[in-house]
């Protein structure tokens, strides 16, 4: 069988513009409350109820109905569980489960309040402010996935991609000079791949060519390993300020800063099974040097620093000694998000003088986003001194989400660097609906026991074409043309029926004095999630015929477990 001929390349000298898509928009939009130990237990069903801390970030009046200041802190520890399974051909061959499990200590709460009695017997009995720090998401999550796959590679996709380019593209410093995308150079650049025939053919390091060059195939087992690690959390800085009327009517006026520190890595690698089954040979100094492919990896990493500002108002009525409506609405967020990412890529050989190392250059970019504005409905019920029952609506449109260049001067300017990409929210994105309830039984004067439940709707559509084919946001980005121009037509969007699902319990200790201290622990379960290390591509066998063999997937089912503590004092 005929080897692969691959050039030594030297490693270049380490600009790629961010993927800023539907789904970074959702991930940095989306609210997945916390709070104070309290509000978590409750489910976060705490629209109408008021009085704690946590309650301010979803409905501002809520610093209002207590006739004290206070303050609070609350630790707390998550736990995230995954079990991934792996296929090596798309979905159709899952095999054993990998378990992943990690833990974090966090700060979901701190805060203060301050109230002050205006003494009058009519009218505003009492103002607070309040300066508050909530958090309103997690992205603390890992999965792994391994597998044996003899069909496809993705050393052999990254060549595929590159089918048709002069090698002279990965000359000089290709990171800038040239528009081949970064994870490609330095794949390239790291010996994963290289050039064949007449320099426009390509054909991965884990591949055999065929004798006459007309293709190349997989010969043998590699054992495939992909893991995908995300940290970080979204918080909301408050500036609060409540007025209560006549101990019946509550308003309250937030400045919300909110804040998101976010990391993703992407490990992956590919390693003979056997070595001498993938034979290659490189030129170097002129004479063919004959070595084995023992592994190689690829690795993507991406951080972002996000931060915004957003006005929101509420209310709470009692229109009875116990029944509580509460309403709130928010703004839009205006998003300033900072993201920098890097790719980097490695080789093994028998004969080591070949191992090889690549890093692109640190990108960077930074954009404005438009988030959704946020709706919150409430109820509650109070049983005198014995506890209280709530539920809680909360509506978010993401079809409004827009992308914006920092130096653009509105969301709404017309034909822009976004273009294409607002599009795709607004047709694939829409409506989140998130329903909150939340009981709590006050045992004896000093202790409460409390349970909550809450799910919230994934907004994410989809479309069926004229042929009855679905179509996702990347199909319809890529033909946007024809989509966009109503040569081909979409039917009316469907939702996908995704929720994360929590359920919350707790109890909380109020002394005689000033100290209370509750307890919470709440359970997420997010909705079954599917990942792809690579991309599908036409690839061959050992005979050189054409199969279109579904790249590796990996099926993830994710549960994060959190314990929160909060400490508080009234004064």
């Amino acid at each position: 069988m005929k080897k692969i001929l691959v050039s030594v390349v030297l490693l270049g000298a380490a600009v790629a513009a961010g993927a800023q898509t539907m789904y970074d928009a959702m991930n940095y939009s989306q609210n997945n409350y916390y709070g104070t130990a309290r509000s978590m237990a409750l489910g976060n069903a705490v629209t109408a109820v008021g009085g704690d801390l946590g309650t301010i970030g979803i409905n501002p009046a809520g610093s209002a109905v207590a006739g004290y200041s206070q303050f609070t802190i609350s630790p707390g520890i998550s736990m995230s569980s995954s079990v991934s399974n792996y296929s090596p051909v798309g979905e159709l061959q899952y095999g054993s489960p990998t378990n992943i499990s990690r833990r974090k200590m966090f700060m979901p709460n701190i805060g203060f309040s301050l109230n002050m009695d205006t003494g009058n017997e009519y009218g505003v009995k009492n103002w607070t402010i309040a300066f508050i720090s909530n958090h309103t998401n997690s992205y603390h999550n890992a999965f792994a996935g391994f597998g044996v796959n003899s069909n496809t590679s993705r050393f052999a996709e990254f060549a595929s991609a590159c089918t048709g380019l002069g090698s002279s593209v990965f000359d000089g410093d290709p990171y800038y000079d040239s528009d081949v995308t970064w994870d490609l150079i330095s794949a390239y650049k790291a010996n994963l791949f290289g050039s064949y025939g007449d320099g426009r053919h390509y054909a991965g390091n884990t591949t055999t060519l065929s004798p006459d060059g007309a293709y190349s195939y997989v010969p043998s087992d590699l054992n495939q390993a992909s893991e995908v690690i995300r940290v970080g959390y979204k918080s909301d800085i408050l500036f609060n300020v409540g007025a209560n009327f006549n101990d019946w009517l509550y308003l309250g006026f937030n400045i919300g800063m909110p804040t998101a520190s976010y990391q993703y890595k992407e490990f992956y690698s590919e390693t003979a099974a056997n070595p001498d089954m993938f034979p290659i040979i490189f030129i170097k100094d002129g004479r063919e040097v004959p070595t084995n492919f023992r592994s190689g990896s690829s690795d993507y990493s991406y951080i972002a620093d996000v931060s915004g500002i957003y006005a929101k108002v509420g209310a709470i009525m009692l229109p009875t000694e116990r029944l509580r409506f509460g309403v709130s609405f928010q703004t839009p967020t205006s998003y300033t998000v900072k993201e920098q990412w890097q790719y980097d890529a490695a080789s093994n050989y028998d004969d080591s003088r070949f191992n090889a190392t690549a890093s692109s250059p640190t990108g960077s970019y930074e954009y404005c986003l438009k988030s959704p504005y946020v709706l919150d409905l409430g109820l509650a019920y109070t049983f005198g001194a014995f506890g209280l029952l709530s539920v809680d609506y909360e509506l978010m449109d993401y079809s409004v989400m827009k992308f914006k260049d920092v130096y653009e001067d509105s969301f709404y300017y017309g034909d822009d660097t976004f273009r294409v990409a607002n599009e795709v929210n607004n047709l694939f994105c829409g409506a989140s609906h998130s329903l909150r309830v939340g009981a709590e039984v006050r045992v004896t004067p000093m202790l409460s026991l409390r349970a909550g439940y809450s799910f919230i709707t994934s907004p994410e559509k989809y479309y069926q074409d004229s042929n009855g084919n679905t179509v996702g946001p990347d199909l319809y980005k890529d033909d946007f043309d024809n989509y966009h121009n109503k040569v081909a037509l979409l039917d009316g969007g469907h939702y996908y029926n995704d929720m994360i699902k929590s359920f919350s319990a707790g109890l909380g200790y109020s002394s005689n004095g000033s100290f209370f201290c509750d307890f919470a622990f709440r359970q997420n379960r997010y909705p079954t999630s599917w990942f792809s290390p690579y991309y599908d591509y036409v690839n061959y066998n050992s005979a050189g015929l054409a199969v279109n063999v579904a790249s590796p997937k990996v099926r993830t089912d994710r549960v994060l477990r959190e314990f929160v503590l909060t400490f508080g004092w009234r004064f």
